[in-house]
């Protein structure tokens, strides 16, 4: 039995790029994001190959710049612009029929869902319907259908997919769905996994219970990684960060010194600075999504939040900056400038002789009123202290 897949990933409609709806901070649909180390499509592919469907094409109008790193081995993919997008799906699909394909498994990524995709044509051929829809349990399309390819040669079952208009049998799928329409799924996907709910699993090592690391990721000793949490390959947590309540830092995130993060996940590259609290979030391309309040913030200052380099000697080269720029000023001269001592000069007899003022009676102490202190002036002598978000 010949089936093979077509996976259409359309970029969102927002004019701008924003973490709202279906798309990621740089535009690109959360179906290419990463989620625990891989992202959504390759999970998908994956999927459809362990079913045995391994001749799989994705068509796509993102820009391949945006594409995730690996996709030579994840199918055939093709970029097209947004106009040509169906026609080219049609053009895919006529070519696999021409070809002797049987079956044919479209997808619509956007959703993610953990189908059985056996299952799923098992009950497409029971039924015996040239198409055969998915719908979660609530009745809402999944944008997935299987068609029987011999007896769908023209293109007026594709256009009706595009439309959400296909009509034909459907499959009840009662297993995991996400919706993926906001930052608050994408964040919700994350913590399920974490917490091992549902199917997919994180891409690292489990170092101790609950808490994965990826390939080349590096915690500083005096770093807390509370579990359950992941640290993307690549990554950096440093000195005195603490990481939190199901937190996922994807690929190449830098935690710098000092910074709580909690209830939050991070896009590839993010850079999060120094005495931070960064919580219930999406962070990612120099923005911030907080869930709770629904609000997007960018960030012109990249000391806050900003991109880290993927280049090791760059980032390298990065630290050694930021820490030479906490040396203070008094501290180099004090290195580099030439010594002026003097010896000392021998001192007269009596001056020698006579006891030294330490050790006479000492004065009685006068009480003095402490000074006014100003009330524009941050007095010196308040402490501050931070309450992290796991204690």
């Amino acid at each position: 039995m010949d089936v093979r897949a077509i996976i259409v990933v359309e970029s969102a409609t927002l004019e701008d790029l924003s973490f709202r709806h279906t798309k990621q901070g740089n535009g690109s649909p959360y179906a290419l994001a990463h989620v625990l180390g891989k992202p959504l499509i390759f999970r998908v592919i994956d999927r459809l190959r362990q079913s045995d469907i391994c001749k799989i094409n994705v068509v796509t109008d993102v820009a391949t710049e945006f594409w995730p790193t690996g996709t030579a081995v994840h199918g055939n993919w093709a970029s097209v612009s947004k106009e040509q997008l169906w026609k080219s799906a049609q053009q895919i699909f006529d070519d696999h029929s021409r070809e002797g394909a049987e079956y044919l498994i479209l997808l619509r990524l956007g959703p993610y869902a953990e189908i059985d995709y056996r299952d799923l044509l098992q009950f497409h051929f029971h039924h015996e319907q040239q198409v055969t829809t998915v719908a979660d349990e609530r009745g809402e399309s999944l944008d997935v259908c299987v068609m029987s390819a011999a007896h769908a040669t023209d293109s007026v079952t594709l256009l009706e997919f595009a439309k959400s208009q296909c009509a034909g049998e459907v499959y009840p799928f009662l297993g995991y769905v996400n919706h993926l329409s906001s930052p608050n799924h994408l964040r919700q996907l994350a913590i399920e996994a974490l917490m091992q709910r549902i199917q997919l699993e994180p891409e690292g090592e489990q170092v101790k219970p609950g808490v994965w690391l990826g390939r080349g990721a590096q915690v500083h000793k005096r770093a807390r990684i509370l579990s359950p949490a992941f640290i993307g390959a690549g990554s950096r947590v440093r000195a005195a960060a603490v990481i939190t309540r199901c937190s996922a830092l994807e690929h190449h995130t830098v935690v710098d010194c000092g910074t709580v993060v909690e209830n939050v996940t991070t896009m590839p590259h993010t850079y999060l600075g120094a005495g931070l609290d960064v919580t219930h979030s999406v962070v990612g391309h120099s923005k911030l999504f907080n869930l709770k309040r629904g609000v997007e913030v960018e960030f012109s200052d990249p000391r806050l939040v900003g991109e880290a380099s993927s280049r090791a000697p760059l980032r390298a080269m990065g630290s050694l900056l930021a820490l030479a720029s906490f040396f203070p000023a008094q501290l180099l001269r004090g290195l580099f400038a030439p010594s002026h001592r003097e010896c000392p000069t021998s001192l007269p007899e009596a001056i020698a002789a006579a006891p030294a003022a330490a050790l006479e009676t000492p004065a009685p102490i006068k009480a003095t009123a402490a000074p006014a202190v100003d009330a524009g002036e941050f007095p010196s002598h308040l402490a501050v202290a931070r309450r992290y978000g796991n204690e």
